[in-house]
């Protein structure tokens, strides 16, 4: 049987601060590949919707790895947004600046950059992603509708 938070209520500001809330679960997929589904549903048209708003969605999934997810494979998580516009996935991307300050480990490669350059290209072991030791963005994330394995975790 996979596990199945109930809705939790979460207060967030949106871009200019002001107060708002939500409701979010996690779900666990059924079978491989394992994953933790964060759904963000938002049916309030007076608050800033995660589907509309990259922001919201990655301060508020950024709460929910350091919190409830703290240790689970950054990889292993997905994200959903929805709103009464429909329900969307998100890709997540490790906030490469924020995993370097946290003092996480990681490589440096000279890389040949325009014109003859040499830049340095950082490379970090996936494995090394973890929730609460990085910070993760959806900002260049595209909505994408909910892949099959993690609708129907969610159905």
């Amino acid at each position: 049987m996979p596990f199945r938070s109930p809705n939790m209520p979460i207060v967030y500001p949106d871009e200019a601060g002001k107060p708002c809330a939500m409701l979010y679960r996690i779900v666990f997929t059924e079978r491989e590949p394992w994953l933790a589904i964060v759904h963000l549903h938002q049916d309030e048209d007076s608050y800033v919707s995660p589907v509309a708003s990259a922001s919201v969605r990655d301060q508020v999934l950024n709460r929910i790895l350091e919190v409830d997810l703290r240790g689970l494979p950054i990889g292993a998580v997905r994200l959903v947004a929805s709103d009464r516009s429909g329900a969307f996935e998100y890709a997540i991307s490790p906030d490469i600046h924020d995993f370097i300050e946290r003092g996480n480990r990681y490589r440096t490669a000279p890389d040949k950059g325009r014109r003859g350059r040499i830049v340095e290209r950082i490379e970090i072991d996936p494995a090394t992603l973890i929730g609460g030791r990085v910070r993760v963005d959806t900002v260049h994330a595209d909505p994408a509708p909910p892949s099959e394995a993690v609708h129907e975790a969610l159905a």
